[in-house]
């Protein structure tokens, strides 16, 4: 098996500034399909992480025909919508009181990251909420964003623009490829209740719940991660 890594414009060294008003999902599918032709691969697995497995759902939407599987890894089915706030409010309220407390006092912190841009703003601020996005609410994660570049201005955008009131299945668009979706049961920024367990419009779909996760189950539970994975792959593809 061979893989590919590839950052997305936000992550780029050398991503030149663009007129923001031009990007939306539209663009950044074709971003993937270019990705994916500059690299001339034929048929493959597209996997994504959080947004960017949103990302890879949209692209396996206009573009299924060109991979032969989805892997999505806590990754939003909504967002930035009224029913994306419930389901995270409903999911937080069962939190331990512990976990509260401990982001209540990371929320004091909030004005001296507000001073932040770029990498280390983005490092900062994903730490202030490590109770919410890992299954351990103390882990310091900021060795993940060590050499990252990250484009505040283009994130921003993406998650307050682009993907705003957005609703993975508000159309039912078919998506006929294998597909599997992992999620954290303490992820509570992407909680699990945002997907259903089947859908008619994907027909062979899987979701695999990790109980000792949060947002990065890959990361956090990694030997069940990689059997889950493989023992999917087998059965789809042998």
């Amino acid at each position: 098996m061979k893989m590919y890594f590839v950052d997305m414009k936000w992550f780029a060294k050398d991503y030149a500034a663009e007129n923001l008003e031009q990007v939306n999902i539209e663009s950044i599918v074709h971003d993937v399909e270019q990705i994916r032709e500059a690299l001339d691969l034929e048929k493959p697995l597209i996997m994504g992480h959080s947004i960017h497995g949103t990302i890879a759902t949209e692209y396996v939407k206009k573009y299924g025909d060109q991979v032969s599987g989805l892997i999505v890894v806590g990754s939003p089915a909504a967002w930035g919508s009224a029913s994306y706030t419930e389901k995270a409010a409903e999911l937080w309220a069962t939190a331990s009181p512990q976990r509260k407390k401990l982001q209540e006092e990371n929320w004091g912190k909030l004005k001296e990251i507000d001073r932040l841009t770029g990498k280390e703003e983005a490092s900062a601020r994903y730490n202030n909420m490590s109770p919410q996005y890992w299954f351990n609410p103390e882990y310091d994660a900021g060795w993940l964003w060590d050499d990252m570049t990250v484009h505040s201005e283009v994130t921003q955008h993406l998650f307050t623009k682009v993907f705003s009131e957005y609703n993975m299945f508000a159309t039912p668009t078919r998506i006929e490829v294998p597909t599997i979706v992992v999620l954290g049961k303490y992820d509570y920024v992407v909680p699990y209740t945002l997907w259903e367990s089947s859908y008619e419009s994907v027909p062979d779909f899987k979701l695999v719940l990790f109980e000792k996760s949060g947002h990065t189950p890959q990361l956090e539970e990694p030997q069940r991660f990689d059997e889950e994975l493989v023992r999917w792959l087998n059965q789809k593809f042998e």
